[in-house]
């Protein structure tokens, strides 16, 4: 057994195995741990420890892995666990490794939030829950009907309106829809941590480690680029619909800034919930953004992003290998350069802002010298369905 187990660490599985804590099948190689040769023990002590520390009320990147039998063992061929990053990738023959599904802004929400919080507003509110469910659904479906299946799905904040327990119980029940993808989720300013956290350790097999004091930030490894996950909301008014305003703070960037220095071999995409909002003073160093996309309706401007954007500008623009940032929150497709940085600014899920901007999701499709974007709208007439945006890395 000791054996076994010694092989089974060495194949970098049982990080995945761990994490799957109620899976009967590792019983006996925990109960057998301590008879593994020194050096072994130690890998598995240090992977444990890594997956569960002690601080059990911490956030943690959540990566929602699939439960069947057949992704368990195409999991467990990578790390989940390894000095704070994740290679989740599917390995099933038609698993395309270099695309990723990109959601943002979902705002679902409870009838409970809706009696809490818009009691003089109901009715219009109750509309809008069904409203972003059926959203919810509809884009899962087209995710899934890909010719192709993601490697992974970003949905990058904003996942539920109110942010209470019962909103994300449904969201765990949508995901569940999904359940063939490796899921990762990013923090937005109507989501709560707290309770986000709370809800996904009981019905979901997450990544528990814990990488930042109470963030959720992640580092997703793929063959052409890495993915790093921010997390932008402040919770400073927790008990309200919207938390507060954008931001990352010194010690999220001093961790941000470790990550890209020590994973410049690749290029890096960078993934959070809050746009940028430059100051007048950064523009004139920098000059204006590059508008490449447009938006459908009127540019809404940047007010509402980032408070610390001038600092988080910066850290990129002295990185060359940071190629792009996806951000939600704008609720408005569109598309920017700023110096050799792209900025794409996400398509809603739940619902937009104007009449003609489009409720969708972009299939975002890696390349060894850029990216290609799929735009994929729910209602299949809008000018923006399928539209296809070349970025090349300069």
């Amino acid at each position: 057994m000791a054996r076994a187990l010694s092989e089974f660490v060495s194949r970098k599985a049982l990080a995945v195995g761990e994490a799957l804590r109620g899976d009967r099948r590792l019983a006996p190689y925990r109960s057998h741990a301590q008879k593994l040769p020194a050096p072994t023990y130690a890998r598995y002590t240090a992977i444990t420890n890594r997956l569960y520390p002690s601080a059990r009320s911490q956030p943690m990147p959540a990566h929602l892995l699939p439960v069947s039998r057949r992704r368990f063992l195409a999991a467990s061929a990578s790390t989940v666990a390894a000095l704070g990053h994740s290679d989740l990738l599917g390995s099933d023959s038609q698993v395309n490794p270099n695309a990723w599904a990109l959601l943002s802004d979902t705002h679902l929400l409870s009838q409970r939030s809706i009696d809490l919080h818009y009691d003089n507003n109901r009715t219009a509110m109750e509309k809008r829950a069904t409203l972003v469910a059926t959203n919810f659904e509809r884009t899962a479906r087209q995710v899934l009907a890909s010719v192709e299946t993601p490697a992974g799905l970003v949905l990058s904040g904003d996942c539920v309106h109110v942010g209470g327990k019962e909103e994300y119980e449904l969201l765990a029940r949508k995901l569940a829809l999904l359940e063939t993808i490796p899921i990762h989720l990013a923090m937005g300013n109507h989501d709560h941590r707290d309770n986000f956290s709370n809800v996904f350790r009981e019905q979901t097999q997450s990544d528990d480690r814990v990488l930042l004091e109470n963030r959720h930030v992640s580092v997703l490894k793929s063959q052409h680029a890495n993915l790093v996950l921010l997390d932008s909301l402040t919770m400073q008014n927790a008990d309200r619909p919207v938390k507060g305003p954008g931001r990352l703070g010194k010690k999220q960037l001093a961790w941000f800034e470790a990550v890209l220095d020590s994973q410049s071999d690749k290029p890096a995409v960078v993934i959070l919930h809050h746009n940028v909002n430059p100051s007048d003073e950064y523009r004139q160093r920098t000059g204006e953004e590059d508008f490449i996309v447009s938006s459908a309706d009127p540019f809404r401007g940047f007010k509402g992003g980032l408070e610390d954007t001038d600092r988080f500008l910066a850290l990129l623009h002295a990185r060359p290998h940071v190629k792009a940032v996806v951000f939600g929150h704008m609720h408005q497709f569109q598309i920017f350069k700023s110096r050799k940085t792209f900025f794409i600014s996400m398509p809603p899920v739940g619902y937009t802002f104007g009449p003609k901007e489009a409720v969708g999701w972009i299939r975002m499709l890696l390349r060894d010298s850029g990216v290609t974007l799929e735009v994929q709208t729910l209602d299949t007439e809008h000018a923006r369905h399928q539209q296809r945006i070349d970025l090349s890395w300069s």
